[in-house]
């Protein structure tokens, strides 16, 4: 059994929500940044990019990723700073990763 807090397990289960079309939200830490990030994940980009936009996500990296479970690519934007606070609050976490 994994941990609440396990970052491996939150981005599976973030993948998991990606691949049925929705938005899946994982915590990460950033060592060169020092801070907590947040990886949005979709395998619609469009749906992805309407998600931060309704939610006033502004800054992100955008890149995309490839998975066994898939033939599709997952989208995945990075947040960091106030759009990773944003997130967590989204998400339901009342504290940063680490």
């Amino acid at each position: 059994m994994s941990e609440p807090d396990d970052p491996a397990a939150m981005y599976r289960a973030a993948v998991d929500v990606a691949l049925t079309g929705d938005v899946g939200m994982a915590p990460d830490f950033d060592r060169h940044l020092q801070e907590e990030v947040w990886r949005l994940l979709c395998v619609d980009r469009d749906r992805l990019l309407t998600f931060c936009q309704r939610t006033g996500i502004v800054v992100g990296r955008l890149t995309t990723r490839q998975t066994l479970k898939s033939d599709k690519p997952i989208f995945e934007l990075v947040v960091h700073g106030d759009d990773a606070d944003t997130v967590r609050q989204l998400a339901g976490r009342d504290r940063p990763l680490r």
